[in-house]
């Protein structure tokens, strides 16, 4: 506001009033005119300069981890001029959830602002430690970064850097046991490999040993390394679990808490099977913070597959992508490839019940998860158990 009061139009009237009062020959009037003219013209040039090779950078030590870690955001800024500032503020906006609770220094604000003065050839660092509380995915905008001449008479502002993305995952609860078996004698899924191997799926190489065939001699790899290497192969059978969110049981407005404890159910399991070379999908209907995509990911096992997981799990939003019979139908056929499901659940209705209680009359491995609430029903004709905490997911099996 204070650069509209003295902007063109009032420079142009006081240089009128100089003129004047210099015709009527009022020294005290003009030397007073002369400064304030002097003091714009002075201050309008040094806010043209004053972001003048003015660079600010930002950097994050990570763009993925889990609530309750600490996210370091270094900001670099540099004044590559003879022209010092008196004044510079650089404010960066957070998205809502990325502050915890007096993270920012003000009471609900959403802004980390940091105001300094800088020198000629001058440089500055420093580094803003967070920790985010909730899951979720964020993006970081560009700082803003402000100065001007000395008055403050005439501020101007620019962005620096780019925007940030972070992955915040959800928490992960210990899980011992799941009650997953196989009612066929095909036996239980414990996720141990078979002793049969598929020679069509290699998964790496090692060191050649007495009793290792001479078929499974890697021969490139062996001369390559300059000794004898062999083949290892993917096991021709793995334990596969589908881990599916119902999200239309969920309602986006009451009940944020057992949503939030759905997603950690689901990303604990998902730790708990992979820990036992188990392979692991994801299946839901719910949608996704960034607005495109399904939240799916094909089944898959080791490191890779969870942190995967854990990508996607940190984008699905309580808002539903599709309704229950579309789910419903990928779940058959789920269950007929022999894959055990773990389906997730907040409140159930007859249309869930039925369709649990059909894949499970047709001796599918399946089991409901009923999270935040107890269901109505004092049996359900499926193998069901009731999370209503951390604790509740330790041992499933004995639940």
């Amino acid at each position: 506001m204070v650069g509209h009061v003295f902007g063109r139009f009032t420079a142009l009237a006081l240089l009128v009033l100089l003129g004047i009062a210099a015709w009527y020959r009022q020294p005290a009037v003009v030397t007073l005119l002369g400064l304030t003219l002097a003091t714009v013209g002075v201050s309008r040039g040094w806010s043209k300069l004053s972001l003048r090779r003015v660079h600010c950078e930002r950097s994050l030590s990570t763009s993925s981890l889990f609530p309750g870690e600490e996210l370091l955001i270094t900001t670099r800024l540099s004044n590559q001029k003879l022209l010092p500032l008196p004044w510079i503020d650089v404010a960066q906006q957070t998205p809502a959830g990325l502050l915890g609770p007096g993270q920012s220094g003000v009471p609900g604000a959403q802004t980390l602002a940091h105001s300094f003065s800088m020198p000629w050839y001058s440089r500055l660092t420093w580094r803003q430690p967070i920790r985010p509380e909730r899951r979720g995915y964020y993006v970081i905008p560009p700082l803003t970064v402000t100065s001007g001449d000395i008055l403050g008479l005439y501020p101007r502002t620019m962005d620096a850097g780019s925007y940030e993305r972070i992955s915040v995952y959800p928490r992960l609860h210990p899980v011992r046991r799941l009650p997953l078996q196989r009612a066929d004698a095909t036996g239980d899924l414990t996720g141990r490999f078979s002793l049969q191997e598929d020679p069509t799926r290699m998964r790496g190489i090692r060191d050649y040993q007495p009793q290792d065939g001479m078929r499974r001699v890697h021969w490139k790899a062996s001369a390559r390394h300059q000794n004898l290497m062999v083949k290892l192969h993917e096991p021709s059978a793995l334990s596969r679990v589908n881990l599916v969110l119902a999200a239309d049981t969920f309602d986006g407005f009451t009940d944020d808490g057992p949503f939030e404890l759905a997603i950690s159910s689901i990303a604990s399991i998902a730790c708990f099977c992979v820990e036992r070379q188990m392979q692991v999908g994801f299946l839901g209907n719910s949608n996704l913070v960034t607005g495109r995509g399904q939240a799916r990911l094909a089944p898959g096992s080791g490191t890779v597959q969870l942190v995967a997981l854990l990508e996607v799990l940190a984008r699905v939003t309580p808002g539903i992508d599709a309704p229950f019979e579309h789910l419903c139908g990928e779940l058959r056929t789920l269950a007929l490839s022999g894959a055990a499901l773990i389906v997730v659940v907040g409140h159930m209705n007859e249309s869930h019940i039925n369709a649990f209680t059909l894949l499970s009359s047709r001796n599918h491995p399946l089991l409901v998860l009923q999270v935040g609430t107890r269901t109505s029903h004092v049996t359900v004709p499926f193998r069901h158990r009731i999370v209503l905490g951390p604790d509740d997911l330790l041992d499933l099996e004995g639940a």
